[in-house]
């Protein structure tokens, strides 16, 4: 009976360490995951991978796209290949490069709450 409890346990602690040493995605894999639903135009996917920021700037870009389903006349592009990604961390801070195809990018993201997420900004119009 002693052996059965200490089996037990063993499994439920080794479950627990397990659960709680779940692992963390690197800004390398974020960012490629956020880009690859961006170019497949998945907005709600790719929001899951984002701040609150980059929420709304998903939200622009879908208003677009819904735009433009409703005028007809645009050419669906076929979605980039995103490659090579590579990211330079500072804390809680990265900034990445990627290509798509033969054209280079680059994405920012921050850590919030031991989660990297990309981080982009609606920009002012006519800022310099």
């Amino acid at each position: 009976m002693k052996a059965l409890k200490l089996i037990s346990t063993i499994i439920i602690t080794t479950g627990i360490v397990f659960y709680a040493c779940e692992r963390v995605e690197s800004p390398e894999q974020v960012a490629e995951k956020f880009l690859n639903y961006l170019e497949n135009a998945e907005y709600d996917k790719a929001k899951q991978y984002g701040t609150e920021g980059t929420h709304e700037v998903l939200e622009t870009l879908k208003a677009f796209e819904d735009m433009e389903d409703q005028f007809g006349d645009m050419e669906d592009a076929e979605p980039r290949e995103v490659k090579d990604v590579v990211c330079e961390v500072e804390g809680d801070f990265a900034s990445c490069t990627y290509m798509a195809d033969d054209e280079r990018g680059d994405i920012e993201l921050i850590k919030k709450d031991d989660q990297w997420l990309v981080d982009m900004q609606k920009e002012a119009p006519f800022e310099e």
